[in-house]
């Protein structure tokens, strides 16, 4: 999820061309207080987790296993005025595992301003890549890179077969976005994209 607060552009001469800044772990921040509100007996998760420990790798008598942990949410905080892209920002998922696997992106939607579809004030433009490694040490290419915006990210999806899988087993997913806002985007406003990351393992 991206979450973008632009601020009121006041007198156009006393105002910045758009300047960004980018938070990818506040939207863990953002998340737990949700969660403290609608599940105040809940602890709240900090990282994406997921876990599989059923069936086995081609021969390998270990047992196989899938390890996801990390976070492709962040914030942009946006000032000044008129139309303008962010720099490409980066999160990076850390995944363990001696299965082959398929990560697709899906319900992927426009900007929001509450309930509202609010297209026109700007857009998300989504980048995933599978890499061997970990996220303090990217390694070789295995997949990807594969792009959209806003829904035209849906549906694109970066893979990793059991070739391709590194001994130790690391394995680091990339999620990268640019944010593009227009001169429409004003006020003291919050813009909301969101989507899912979906893994199959094969």
């Amino acid at each position: 999820m991206v979450v973008a607060l632009a601020n009121g552009p006041g007198p156009q001469r006393a105002r910045p061309v758009r300047v960004f800044a980018y938070d990818p772990l506040a939207i863990e921040a953002l998340s737990q207080a949700a969660q403290s509100k609608t599940m105040p007996e809940t602890p709240a998760v900090a990282e994406a987790q997921m876990a599989s420990k059923t069936g086995r790798r081609p021969g390998q008598n270990a047992p196989s296993y899938v390890n996801i942990s990390g976070n492709f949410g962040g914030v942009f905080y946006v000032t000044g005025i008129g139309s303008a892209t962010s720099q490409s920002q980066s999160n990076f998922i850390s995944i363990t595992t001696n299965r082959a696997l398929t990560f697709s992106a899906n319900s992927f939607k426009p900007l929001l301003l509450g309930n509202s579809s609010e297209g026109a004030m700007g857009s998300v433009t989504y980048t995933m890549t599978l890499y061997q490694g970990t996220p303090a040490h990217v390694g070789a290419l295995v997949s990807g890179p594969v792009s959209g915006t806003d829904v035209a990210f849906n549906g694109q999806t970066v893979a990793v077969n059991l070739a391709q899988i590194p001994a130790d087993g690391n394995l680091v997913l990339m999620i990268s976005r640019t944010l593009n806002l227009t001169g429409q985007a004003t006020g003291a406003s919050t813009l909301v994209g969101t989507g899912n990351i979906g893994v199959t393992i094969n």
